[in-house]
């Protein structure tokens, strides 16, 4: 009798276990097991199978946010702060308090010129804005009306060609490590707003930076870089040259802070080059292509990603690069990768946004967030294109998590026409939304930007006249 009882004892103990892994890899945006299934067709292949099982999402969440209230056996998105602005029958929702923040920050873009300062916007989403949608758009409207150039935000190594503004070319052996995925590192890795830290092997590698040939617009025009380094426990040697023509030499001490190698005064249509010696590779976070003033509008695109990685960055380097980086505004553009996870009820998701946006507001709260909500969908069904319904529901687990962390909330449904918008637009001439009917064309992206720029044109200018 003994023998049974120590059995059905080991195979309690092997349960609780599984069920702790399975809790502590929760904790950090990763699942044993799969809650889910996935709508057909799946769209990107790095979309995440997500859980559904709110009771145990809301009993493990933070207490801040199983005391707030929020959470209650109501549809989402119906939490409201007291006081807010209402643009085209609520397509954009402005908190009191957000708006007060985007007030300071079109002021500062207003001076911007006057002062030569430069100030930034940080576009993060998925790969929605992949190789400048929407982004572009906006930023070519910031630019003409405050002033600035350049590309702004970029990482120096591009396996996958997404940038679409400028030309960058490696040499050496150079890797990119995510913050959200497995992969090689030289070590333990600190990651910053991009989610993303480039490297190379061996003891010595570079690149060079420059605007495509046909490129003859703002993007193109920049003439000012710096380059977001950790050296480490080595120092650096960095070479720098315009065109192949070597420039300057410059040292880099050891230190497991961010650092920044400037460059000024690039010729307009010249290339820049980088080339670092070290006996153990740096990290690369970053590099900022601008004009000397106005507004940088950044693209920051994580494929496959259903909210941001604030929590698996370092919170540390996120504050020396902000300070570093001057940034007015953030906008967040995600959700198409819930897109294919059915159920009816997307709590799971309100709460993993909440954290995310949590991080920001604790870290920056004096810095706006501007929530995008997911764009219309629909899909294939009997060989009829049909629109995708639970995009509404998403969009109203994004609208509580913004209005509920007192950020703005542009619901880019409405914005589109609707939940039955994609069905249209997958019909315009040419086509606003790809054959996958949940990526925009170049075409919609462009339309999309026009719509979220006129949005914030409307509100900025009712916040002067309430003023």
């Amino acid at each position: 009798m003994i023998r049974p009882i120590k059995i059905f004892l080991y195979f309690v103990l092997v349960v609780l276990l599984i069920l702790v892994i399975d809790q502590l890899l929760n904790d950090f945006d990763l699942f044993l097991f799969s809650k889910t299934r996935p709508a057909s067709p799946i769209v990107d292949t790095l979309s995440l199978s997500l859980p559904v099982d709110k009771k145990k999402i809301i009993e493990n969440s933070d207490s801040l946010l199983a005391d707030s209230g929020t959470i209650d056996d109501k549809s989402l998105g119906l939490s409201l702060p007291p006081k807010v602005y209402y643009i085209d029958d609520s397509t954009l929702i402005a908190p009191e308090g957000f708006c007060r923040l985007l007030a300071n920050f079109y002021e500062e873009a207003e001076q911007a010129k006057e002062h030569k300062t430069l100030i930034r916007i940080l576009h993060i989403g998925d790969s929605q804005i992949e190789a400048d949608r929407i982004t572009g758009t906006l930023r070519k409207k910031f630019q003409e009306r405050y002033g600035g150039r350049g590309p702004g935000f970029i990482i120096p190594y591009d396996p996958l060609r997404i940038n679409a503004n400028v030309h960058l070319s490696n040499k050496g052996e150079w890797v990119l490590s995510y913050s959200y995925r497995k992969g090689d590192s030289p070590g333990p890795l600190s990651y910053g707003f991009s989610s993303k830290v480039a490297w190379f092997r061996g003891e010595t590698a570079g690149f060079t930076v420059g605007p495509y040939p046909w490129k003859r617009d703002r993007d193109a025009q920049f003439s000012r870089a710096k380059l977001f380094v950790i050296s480490g426990d080595d120092s650096l040697r960095v070479e720098i040259g315009f065109n192949s023509n070597n420039l300057r030499s410059e040292s880099v001490p050891a230190d497991e802070g961010i650092q920044i190698v400037e460059v000024e005064d690039i010729p307009v249509g010249e290339k820049v080059s980088f080339t670092f010696f070290a006996k153990n590779s740096p990290t690369f976070h970053g590099l900022t292509l601008d004009g000397e003033y106005g507004v940088a509008v950044d693209n920051i695109a994580m494929r496959g990603r259903p909210w941001p990685g604030f929590r698996l960055a370092d919170h540390k380097l996120l504050k020396s690069m902000a300070s570093e980086l001057n940034i007015g505004l953030f906008i967040l553009q995600f959700g198409t990768n819930v897109l294919p996870t059915r159920t009816d009820d997307y709590r799971f998701y309100y709460i993993h946004f909440v954290k995310e946006l949590q991080v920001l507001k604790t870290l920056f709260p004096d810095i706006p967030v501007l929530i995008i909500g997911v764009q219309s969908s629909a899909e294939l069904i009997d060989n009829k294109v049909k629109p995708v319904r639970r995009a509404r529901l998403i969009a109203d687990a994004q609208r509580s998590a913004a209005l509920d962390c007192g950020m703005g909330f542009l619901d880019l449904q409405k914005a589109m026409g609707g939940i039955d918008a994609a069905v249209t637009w997958a019909k315009q001439e040419p086509p606003f939304i790809s054959s996958d009917y949940m990526h925009f064309t170049r075409k919609g992206a462009y339309e999309v930007g026009l719509k979220i720029w006129n949005l914030m044109e409307a509100l900025r200018t009712k916040i002067e006249e309430s003023n």
